[in-house]
């Protein structure tokens, strides 16, 4: 199994493909297990390598304070110890958080940059997000892991979702099962996301960039693309209707193909 000693831990990682690097890096209590379809298809063109960050899946998870800014340099010396100098970069919802802060601290190291289903942090996002987490947090309480991860999907994916596509959301608790997230490696994650505010500093992105939202997205609202536009106008943006946070689930052939799209634009 492979993994890359980096900032003192260890963290796991998978690769597929050749070609020009693509680093996707998962959100909140994903593994990277969960960016199968991108990674089954991009890894046609590019050298795909997803990771887990640290507290999740096969990465280690100590109890010790997390931070974004940690996680991204944890992401930069997989890069270094890979011999990469610079990749294009992916991040999903916190995976989001961490991608910008890559392309803010280690603008270097960033070729292009796509942002899924994700904000800039602070206190709006906390706000408009507030009423989904209230919401999960009520249903999943002293519930057993896998009754967890099919409870969060549920309320977090568009409505309709997963009547239509229940063998989606088995697979996708399948691999979350595989490596249940011990609760203390949760609330680092969460806690370092919960802290996480670029919304001063988001201008100073300088890289080309996608931004992909789901118009039914519980955590991340739709009104937060307004703030992107105003921030980023350079950027260009896709809104998927139809679709809430777990994009990579949901829309998985239509996030493969705008992926390819933009890196080889």
């Amino acid at each position: 199994m492979p993994h890359q000693t980096v900032n003192g831990i260890k963290i796991y990682y998978e690769e597929q493909g050749k070609g020009e690097p693509l680093i996707l890096i998962n959100g909140l209590a994903f593994p990277m297990d969960l960016w199968f379809a991108q990674i089954r298809e991009l890894s046609k063109d590019f050298r795909v390598i997803a990771l887990d960050n640290r507290g999740i899946g096969q990465s280690d998870k100590p109890d010790e304070e997390y931070s974004i800014a940690m996680m991204a340099a944890d992401a930069v010396g997989l890069q270094k110890a890979l011999g990469l100098e610079k990749s294009n970069v992916a991040g999903l919802s916190m995976g989001g958080f961490i991608a910008q802060e890559m392309a803010l601290s280690y603008p270097d190291r960033v070729n292009r940059l796509i942002l899924v289903a994700t904000g800039m942090g602070g206190s709006r996002s906390q706000e408009l997000g507030k009423p989904f987490w209230e919401k999960v947090t009520a249903a999943i309480y002293g519930k057993p892991a896998e009754q967890i991860y099919r409870i969060d999907l549920t309320l977090m994916t568009a409505p309709g979702f997963v009547e239509k596509h229940p063998d989606i959301l088995d697979q996708a608790v399948q691999l979350r099962m595989k490596n249940p997230q011990p609760l203390h490696a949760f609330l680092r994650q969460s806690a370092a996301a919960s802290v996480f505010d670029i919304n001063s500093r988001a201008q100073n992105i300088t890289k080309p960039t996608l931004i992909i939202l789901g118009k039914d997205d519980p955590i991340f609202p739709i009104p937060l693309a307004e703030d992107y536009q105003k921030t980023l106008p350079e950027a260009k943006m896709i809104i998927y209707e139809n679709c809430g946070h777990a994009i990579l689930l949901e829309k998985p052939d239509q996030l493969s193909h705008d992926i390819r799209e933009f890196l080889k634009g």
